[in-house]
């Protein structure tokens, strides 16, 4: 059966209980029972949680080398200030 769609993914249980995400759809699976609905709720759900967890740490790393790039810049103007001021520069 053919599907016209606009994109896809597959999110498959392993034997370990964890869910992973792909966009190969050529992935060859043995697959030991059909998904219940259960199963699709916990697999969108685990995820979804692991999807936002990597784009908060990605913020959270941004905003902290943001944070310390102006906190740098800060302190340097601060010393070109104090020099200067002092006939140093």
């Amino acid at each position: 059966m053919t599907v016209d769609v606009n994109t896809a993914f597959i999110i498959a249980r392993r034997d370990n209980g964890s869910f992973f995400a792909s966009t190969n759809l050529n992935l060859d699976f043995k697959v030991d029972h059909e998904a219940t609905s259960f199963d699709v709720k916990q697999g969108c759900a685990e995820i979804l949680n692991v999807l936002t967890n990597d784009e908060l740490a990605n913020i959270i790393v941004t905003k902290l080398a943001q944070s310390s790039q102006t906190e740098g810049e800060k302190a340097a103007s601060s010393i070109r200030q104090a020099l200067s001021d002092k006939g140093i520069l």
